[in-house]
């Protein structure tokens, strides 16, 4: 597939006769005419609103440029995004899809952006950008059959958004390149700009509490070891906040050993200026998450009262402080445990899709691979059985965390599936192994809790995932639809190998299961579930039309809703009063995220089932002998979608 030439509005954005690309430069001047006239290549009066926009009826989409929007950002300036800024963004945008679509050539008015919109349309449910479709496709496709479908599905490139301050790809698994009607959402935003002026204040106004710098890209201050030891508080208030972290950790991060911990620990008050300083940053970490948990949970001692948030930022920064000081570019022993509570702690302090955690996360991951946690440590004999077994539990983490940041922001993952053989970890107790031991006890059966028990089945679950990210991501060999069926089966055989305790259940059962149980349970079945969306999901509108993706139309429908389902569930138990209140911490960015995608997947699924409707009713009209299409959901089942898509803007 050959890349289309960047284009802007200022050219023709024609390929260069020698197929190399060229960089056209925009102009700096901002543009007189409003955005409405700019795209309809109409002569604006410059009214407000201008003659044009007023004609058409369309006087709330007459919007010009703003001066602020066109400042050249310095080095160290980092772009807000204005509302007016946001509106011009979207002209652009609208403007690059549409000149994707078309081959790369500028589009020509609202007849070109029709023919686009409906030809992305008719390529696939979520996809915003496709290859140029041939005017003798229909034909083609008689003559080439079933396969042909395939690389239709194939051709899908999704969302590539270049300008002076920003660039960003998502593909089109991605829930952003879902949304192609780019035209219906720059009028509702232009409908809706003071409402979006308000909220954009607010958010502005939410960041400056906790804009510290504590990001290691942020560069903060370096302390030397004898300063971060000083700030450490006395062994009476660290006793305490080390007891919480334990009692209150994520079962997924299942990667300290505590009998170990605590003789570092008893040797590095004996001794405080012997303690490395990674396993400083370490403890500051622990502290971070312990003090997180408290703002969560409302369950503040007194000494912390009204100081836990504080504290928690100024312990996280210390946390970035220790690494830096450690050195992270060397293989240092704790260093990449040490990184992960830190990833932990930036995540669990934000609500949104941060780039600073998915690069971190990054780092973690290449210096894990650097230091060789990717590669199981069993056949090597100068790695005892203990190290091999904490090294399984930190690869689990770290193999997650890449693939569903990576997912989040809908790029590859860092490992791919081939490049690793680490075991999955052993399902034994802490006190079962020691670092002195010649040999692991036997791991005990899956059905049996322990603490481990969460970890494995996660990391079983998400090795599947990152089988299908892997396929489904491919751009030089997208997979036949053999291999798409035989992707499901292992899926769901996956699926079949969660313990017991861990596999959803009906709610009615889940009366007597301890709280941090079911959230772990909602966990698994919503990795299950957004599998199967992101496996499936280029072939519902395939399966609109032929018998052989029906079933991939139907399973990632029932998917999607399924998830949305557990959304609305989670929220109403989570408010106060509610069963998962003490847990709702565990909802996070990436939760939201997959709630997301399957809301769009719904929704759009809803709309081109009405447009086929509209189709088939009015070809039916002018031949009456035409039968109608029987692919269609039934009303109730449309009205449910309906109802679960307004539960879930409600929410």
């Amino acid at each position: 597939m050959t890349p289309t030439p960047p284009t802007t509005n200022s050219s023709t954005g024609a390929s260069p006769d020698n197929g190399q690309f060229r960089v056209v430069r925009k102009r700096n001047r901002i543009p007189l005419s409003c955005g409405p006239c700019r795209h309809r290549k109409l002569k604006c009066n410059r009214g407000h609103p201008c003659d044009n926009c007023t004609k058409r009826g369309d006087t709330s989409s007459c919007v010009y440029a703003s001066p602020s929007a066109r400042k050249k950002p310095g080095i160290h300036h980092v772009p807000t995004g204005t509302p007016d800024d946001m509106q011009n963004r979207i002209d652009r945008l609208e403007s690059l899809v549409l000149s994707l679509m078309t081959n790369g050539t500028q589009a020509a008015g609202p007849s070109a952006a029709h023919a686009a919109i409906n030809s992305s349309r008719s390529n696939s449910l979520g996809t915003s950008i496709s290859m140029p479709l041939d005017p003798n496709r229909d034909s083609i496709r008689e003559v080439e059959g079933e396969d042909s479908d395939i690389n239709d599905v194939a051709q899908d490139i999704g969302i590539m958004k270049i300008d002076g301050a920003k660039a960003f790809f998502v593909p089109d698994a991605h829930w952003y390149a879902i949304l192609s009607d780019i035209a219906e959402v720059k009028n509702y935003f232009a409908s809706h700009k003071e409402q979006y002026q308000e909220q954009f204040r607010k958010v502005e106004a939410s960041k400056q509490d906790d804009a510290s710098g504590s990001f290691l890209f942020k560069g903060p201050r370096l302390n030397n070891k004898t300063e971060i030891l000083v700030t450490l508080p006395d062994k009476n208030a660290v006793d305490d906040l080390v007891k919480r972290y334990f009692q209150s950790y994520d079962p997924a991060v299942h990667i300290i050993h505590g009998p170990t911990f605590q003789g570092q620990y008893d040797r590095h008050w004996q001794n405080p200026n012997e303690t490395p300083v990674t396993f400083l940053a370490l403890l500051y970490g622990m502290m971070t998450l312990a003090l997180q948990s408290y703002t969560r949970a409302g369950d503040e001692p007194p000494e912390y009262q009204g100081r836990s948030h504080d504290l928690s930022i100024s312990f996280k920064r210390l946390t970035a402080q220790c690494i830096v000081l450690a050195d992270i570019t060397q293989p240092m022993p704790q260093l990449v445990e040490a990184l992960i509570l830190h990833i932990q702690a930036e995540h669990s302090s934000s609500n949104d899709a941060e780039t600073g955690i998915l690069l971190l996360v990054n780092l973690c991951t290449r210096l894990a691979m650097r230091m060789g946690y990717h590669r199981d440590s069993g056949p090597y004999p100068n790695v005892s059985p203990f190290t091999a077994e904490m090294r399984r539990r930190v690869w689990a983490f770290v193999r997650q965390a890449d693939l569903l940041f990576s997912c989040q922001f809908g790029l590859p993952p860092t490992v791919r599936p081939d490049a690793t053989d680490s075991d999955l970890p052993h399902n034994i107790f802490d006190d079962e192994f020691t670092e002195d031991m010649k040999l692991l006890p036997p791991s005990r059966p899956e059905s049996e809790v322990t603490p481990a028990s969460y970890m494995i089945a996660k990391a079983r679950l998400i090795s599947c995932f990152g089988q299908i990210v892997e396929r489904i991501q491919s751009v030089t060999s997208p997979p036949a639809y053999e291999e798409i069926m035989k992707l499901d089966a292992q899926l769901r055989e996956a699926r079949t190998q969660i313990p017991p305790h861990l596999q959803m259940k009906p709610p009615s059962e889940l009366a007597t299961v301890a709280p941090n149980l079911i959230m772990q349970t909602y966990a698994l079945e919503l990795i299950y579930l957004k599998s199967q969306c992101m496996l499936h999901r280029k072939f519902i509108a395939r399966g609109r039309d032929s018998p052989r993706y029906a079933y991939s139309r139907r399973t990632c429908i029932d998917a999607s809703m399924e998830m949305l389902n557990h959304q609305a569930t989670l929220y109403l138990e989570s408010r106060d009063g509610g069963k998962l209140r003490s847990v709702k911490w565990s909802i996070s960015s990436l939760t939201t995220h997959d709630f997301l995608l399957a809301a769009m997947i719904v929704c759009l699924d809803l709309y081109h089932t009405s447009e086929s409707d509209r189709s088939v009713i009015k070809t039916s009209s002018s031949n009456p002998s035409s039968p109608l299409n029987g692919d269609v959901w039934t009303q109730d089942r449309r009205e449910q979608m309906i109802i679960a898509l307004q539960h879930c803007a409600s929410i």
